[in-house]
Order: C-alpha cells, then sequence, then structure tokens
C-alpha cells in the first residue's frame, strides 16, 4: 500500500516540526559569513610621571633604632653622637626606647612593643630629629670646607643656594627627589628664618632639616 504523495510530504513536515529540526527550504542562499573582527592594538604603556603611589595602602612605623640608624646615615653623623639627654643618656636607647616602639624586659619588664605609640611619640621624634639636624648644622658652620650639607649657607643665601640645600636633604633622608613643590616651600622658610633669627642662614638649615627629617615619609617605611 502507497501513501498519496501529498499526505507524505505533509506528515514528513508534522515530525521534522515535531522534533525541532528545521525543514530545508531551497529558496534561501547560506548566509555568508562575517569577517573576523580585528582586535584593537594594545595601548603603548605609559611612563611613570613624579611619585608613584604605593599599590598597597600598608605602612609600618620605623620605629626608634631604625629612624636613628637612617638619619645618622643620611646627616653623616654617628649613630651615638645623634641626640642624647643631659649629655649623657642616649634619646633612642634609653630615655624614649619604650615611646619609640622599643623593648625592655629586664628592668622594667615590657617585652613586647606598645599596641599604640603613645602621645610622647611625636615628641620624641621631634626631639631626635631637631638635635641631629642641630649637630649638622653646627659642624657644617664650623668648617664650611669640609661640611657635608649646609656649606654653601656659609658663603651665600641666595634663592638657588637655598634650593640646592632643599633638593639635597630631600634626596638623603627620603631618597628620592625632591617635587618642585616641595623644593619651594622648604626655600620658603627663608623668610621667616630672617625674620626671627639674627643667623638667618643658620637658623634655615635647622628648619629645613627638621622639616625633611619629621615628614610622614620619613618616619615610616
Amino acid at each position: 500500500m502507497f501513501l498519496d504523495p501529498t499526505r507524505a510530504a505533509r506528515l514528513l513536515l508534522i515530525g521534522l516540526v515535531a522534533f525541532g529540526l528545521p525543514a530545508c527550504d531551497d529558496s534561501k542562499e547560506p548566509a555568508t559569513p562575517e569577517p573576523p573582527t580585528a582586535e584593537p592594538e594594545p595601548e603603548p604603556p605609559v611612563e611613570p610621571q613624579g611619585i608613584i603611589p604605593s599599590s598597597k595602602a600598608r605602612v609600618k612605623f620605623k620605629g626608634g633604632q631604625r629612624y636613628a640608624r637612617d638619619l645618622a646615615a643620611a646627616l653623616e653623623l654617628p649613630r651615638d653622637g645623634l641626640c642624647t639627654e643631659l649629655g649623657l643618656y642616649d634619646c633612642v636607647d634609653d630615655v624614649h626606647l619604650i615611646a619609640l616602639g622599643g623593648v625592655e624586659p629586664y628592668e622594667i619588664g615590657i617585652d613586647e612593643p606598645l599596641p599604640v605609640p603613645p602621645v610622647s611619640a611625636a615628641m620624641a621624634i621631634d626631639r631626635v630629629a631637631l638635635s641631629a639636624c642641630t649637630h649638622r648644622v653646627d659642624a657644617d658652620f664650623a668648617d664650611p670646607a669640609t661640611a657635608a650639607i649646609f656649606g654653601p649657607l656659609a658663603g651665600a643665601t641666595d634663592p638657588a643656594t637655598r634650593e640646592g640645600v632643599a633638593a639635597d636633604l630631600i634626596a638623603r633622608i627620603l631618597r628620592r627627589d625632591a617635587t618642585p613643590d616641595e623644593i619651594a616651600a622648604l626655600s620658603g622658610f627663608w623668610e621667616a628664618a630672617e625674620a626671627e633669627s639674627d643667623q638667618p642662614a643658620r637658623a634655615f638649615g635647622q628648619l629645613t632639616c627638621f622639616a625633611v627629617a619629621t615628614m610622614l615619609e620619613a618616619l615610616f617605611y
């Protein structure tokens, strides 16, 4: 028994639809494939400009020992002569040891650093920095020919000389190049030194040194 051709075609079409298969349509031409999209060219790398922010927002206080070593090296001073109280007791190793993150387990029973720096820590840092800067200025002005930093101020106080001293302090203490804004700010101390001191060159050296030595960048790493 043979099926009618028309009925056979209808049944085939119903089967294709039921099973989700597309029916052939000879009237449609095959789709032309789209050309591949060209990948964008990579952008050239951007050269870093100025100070590059840290990718990790985590810094640590140097502590008294590390800070004193770094400052003594930057100012070319002996570590044991950096700062003393009453001319006898080392500021970092003895007097301000605990305030600056040290420990003393044998005599006062502190075998772990304080969890939070006390208020006196900032004053202790100021004391160490001012003493160290004063020693460097005194030595340089006493013998400008062999001065490490402030010798130029003993012979000239023009803007170029002051800016050179400011840039040298940034390079020594912070170990990087100074920015124009930093040089301008440090050079601006000259007006205050000239107005308040009868030895403005010496006062300018102390002010600029102290300002750089107490910057957050000098205290943390």
